[in-house]
């Protein structure tokens, strides 16, 4: 599979995701010819997206909402993947419990 950030970006574009930042190929004045994505959030997005069930190479990282810790821990290990995750939430110790 191509794992490019734009690519993944575009398939997750189709599949109904919202571009909250990023989402474009940048062209530095310094280096115009490089290979430079913007740094990307994505959300809105189904679980069978491909930028949420395979790992980003590049500057693009899907957010996901639950309703329930378990629903969320579920919802990780749900990969034929050994992904890595990361947990964000206000209460420091819930989101250290559920990692």
């Amino acid at each position: 599979p191509d794992f490019s950030s734009q690519e993944l970006v575009e398939d997750a574009r189709a599949d109904g995701a919202r571009v909250v930042a990023g989402g474009e190929r940048v062209r530095p004045p310094s280096a115009p010819q490089g290979f430079f994505y913007a740094p990307t959030i994505l959300a809105d997005l189904p679980d069978t997206a491909r930028i949420v069930r395979e790992e980003q190479f590049g500057p693009a990282l899907p957010v996901l909402s639950y309703e329930t810790v378990d629903e969320a821990v579920e919802r990780a290990n749900d990969s034929e993947y050994g992904l890595g995750a990361s947990v964000w939430g206000a209460n420091v110790a819930e989101a250290a419990g559920a990692a």
